[in-house]
Parts: C-alpha cells; structure tokens; sequence
C-alpha cells in the first residue's frame, strides 16, 4: 500500500468536504497531529480508525486502503483478498510492531475482545503467556494513568487487581504512533456473566468484594471526583431534554423505532420529575470503582478471580454503585424489575463488611432514581464510533426500564427504604 497517496487522498477529500484537520480529529477523538501525520504520509490509519474515518469522507475502507476511488471490480481485482481478512491482517501486524517496539517482545496471536463499553481490548499470546492490551476510551471519565499504581495499591491489601507489565522505559501506560494510550496486563483467568444473570455464589461474594474495595481505598489518595457537588449543581432533569430531543431527532433520522420509543418514554418522565435535593454532605462519599459490575468480576470455581477495568476509578457515594451493582446483577432487573427483598439481602450483605448511614440508605433509591433520570444513556450510544458500542445500547435499555420502574414505585421504595434504614 502506497502511504504517500493514501494521504493525499485523504487530504483531497477532507478539502473537498471543507473540513479542518482539527475537525476530523475531533470527530475521531484523536490528536489534530495524527491526522496531519496520515496526510503527510507518515503513516496509516490504525484499523480502528478507519471505518470512522471513510463515513467522515464518504468512501468505503476498499478505497481508503486503495488511496482513489475503485468500481467494484477493479477494487477486488486489485485487493485479491477480503476487505475482513486485510483488516484483521492489518490491525494484528499493527498491534505486533507496536509492543515489539515499545515492550520488546513479539506476540503470536491476538484476539480483539467483544466486551468493554468504548475500550478496545484483545487478549494477546507471547512466551507461553497471556496478556490484555487495552486501549481505555479517551473521555474525561476515564483515567488509565491512575490504574496501574492503583491496582498494585489494592493487590498489597488482598484485592485481586490486575498487574500490569512495564514497557522499556520502566513506565505502565504506553502511546501507540496515532497517540493513543494503551497498557499491557496480565491475564486473569476465568470467566465472566453477563449482566443480570448472576449466579447465587456471586450474588453473595460481589457485595463483600465491594465492601472491601471501599475499605482498602478509604485512606487512599483522592481519586477525580465522580458523582459529587458539580454532579448535582449540573445534573438537572430540566437541563437534559436538550440532549434527550437531540438524541430522538438521531433515532428518527436512523429509523431507530425502537430507541424512538423508549426515548420518548424518558421525556414524559422528565417532564414531571420530581424536584429532588439532596444534602450531599451526609452521603457517605468514598473511593470507588467507579464502575463496580457483573462484567468487571472474572470468576473461576465459583469464586471471584480477579476484579479489572479501574479506569473510571473516582469518588462516589458508596450507596449508588452498591445500588448500581445490584441493578446490572440480579436477573429481574433484566425485565425492568427490582425486587426489594433481595436488594435488602444484598444490602445487608455489604453491611458485613462495610457501614453506611441511615442518609444513605434512606436515600438509595432516590439517589438513583435521579441518577437514571439525567444522564443520557442513548446519547452516549449514538456519539460513539467504538465498533462495540452496542454495549452502551444495551446499557441504555436497561436503565431506561428502570428509569420507569422507580417512576411508578418510587414512593413505595422510599417508604421500604425508610424502615430499613431504622432497623439497621
């Protein structure tokens, strides 16, 4: 492949589009420098960006590969080989320079995983051993910077984080040639569920896990904040109609009927949301996860193995990702179901080993309830181009049942939640 006029062709038709270097970039959330790079001829889209990068310019990948624009024929005449079989071939021979370069040994064979909302992970081969290379969503959620130091913080103390393998220069977090950051971990063995099919011994281990992922980061240094006092000073139901209606002109657009649907199902909530206020110093606020769920826990002989993705580790109130957790776990919320008693279980199985207030249990559902209510889960689906980003439409779907559960049931739940909080 001629790199020189790929370039030029990408330049030609981004001019032709009348869009900036800048523009592109932001569009791909890349560096405005690494699109100047593949123009210049410097390089090669990685296989991740291209799909996006043709839908910006209005080619297919054939063409791009080719650097002008092909019929048919010609393309699979010239190409000799499917357009499948070269990205794969391309994205591995990529991905094998690439940890040669920077970590100094060849991998023999990489899978790209399915699972992780935004992230692009692929299990790796190299020396008889196994490896994770992840590339972490670059957003403001996410900080895979603090993962490594992190994790060894919490496998000092008995929590089966990951560990993470240093590249040459003796650093965790490496940056590939389009300037995306990446780490390499080991492999934990095991196997994950899917969210709400949680078998009984995980119903039991998850929240003591967590319990004890909340005591060990007690005294650790602060992490970003998460859901906090901007969160509530920001996070207004009035305030995300606009991102809601933005997100139902796409689903329009796309024929999405379903998503129409279901959006327009959450604008007749927010429409008569209730005028929540919460007294955010009597929460119990704590280092977290972040993203504490079904699909972080590898298991293995009925016990939890290993407990990964810590890059939206940060502050939260301990109650939401205990609720939030229980949610993406127990099988009838699958169905836009939440049933009181087995979250009292869950509750008080956590409580073993971990301590809230009465403010915190009084307020769980409310918390969340709010928490449902303005943050849009479709909009997120929409705005991304990750290849997996079916997950945060499956994500999107399952909150917005539960967005209607607690709408209908959300007095009775205050009142359940009122009287356990007494007891306890």
């Amino acid at each position: 492949m001629n790199q020189e006029k790929i370039g030029k062709f990408i330049a030609t038709l981004r001019k032709k589009r009348k869009l900036t270097q800048r523009e592109v970039s932001e569009q791909l959330g890349i560096s405005e420098k690494t699109v100047s790079k593949w123009e210049c001829g410097n390089g090669l889209p990685e296989v991740v960006y291209m799909e996006p990068l043709c839908n910006i310019l209005g080619i297919t990948v054939n063409e791009l590969l080719a650097g002008e624009h092909l019929p048919i024929a010609e393309l699979l005449y010239k190409l000799d080989i499917s357009r499948l079989d070269l990205m794969r071939q391309l994205e591995f021979e990529q991905l094998k320079f690439c940890i040669y370069r920077l970590y100094g040994f060849e991998i023999e064979s990489a899978e790209l995983s399915d699972n992780g909302a935004g992230s692009l992970t692929y299990f790796a081969k190299a020396n008889n051993q196994k490896y994770v290379v992840k590339y972490a969503s670059d957003n403001e959620m996410n900080h895979p910077e603090l993962e490594p130091k992190l994790c060894e913080h919490l496998r000092q103390h008995g929590i089966p984080a990951s560990e993470f393998i240093p590249n040459l220069q003796g650093g965790f977090i490496s940056i590939d040639e389009n300037g995306r950051r990446f780490h390499i971990q080991k492999f934990i063995d095991g196997e994950t569920y899917s969210y709400n099919e949680v078998p009984d011994f995980l119903f039991e281990q998850a929240p003591k896990l967590l319990a004890e992922i909340h005591k060990v980061l007690k005294d650790y240094a602060d992490l970003p904040e998460g859901i906090g006092a901007d969160f509530f000073r920001y996070r207004k139901p009035a305030n995300i109609i606009g991102s809601y209606n933005n997100s139902l002109h796409i689903a329009i657009k796309n024929g999405d009927i379903e998503n129409t649907k279901d959006i327009r199902d959450i604008l007749k909530i927010l429409n008569t949301f209730p005028e929540y206020t919460f007294d955010i110093s009597q929460f119990t606020f704590g280092n977290t996860h972040g993203d504490y769920m079904i699909s972080q826990l590898i298991c293995k002989n009925n016990s939890i193995n290993g407990i990964i993705d810590w890059t939206t580790a940060c502050t939260h109130p301990l109650i939401w990702e205990i609720v939030r957790s229980y949610i993406f776990m127990a099988p009838e919320c699958k169905n836009g179901n939440f049933d009181f008693e087995k979250f009292e279980r869950y509750l008080k199985t956590y409580m073993q080993k971990g301590s809230l207030t009465s403010y915190d249990i009084e307020n769980a559902g409310k918390l969340f309830f709010y928490f449902l209510a303005v943050c849009d889960f479709y909009g997120q689906y929409y705005q991304s181009l990750a290849r997996n980003r079916s997950i945060y439409l499956d994500q999107a779907k399952l909150c917005k049942k539960m967005l209607i559960w607690f709408d209908e049931h959300i007095d009775e739940l205050n009142i359940r939640l009122k009287s356990l909080a007494t007891a306890v």
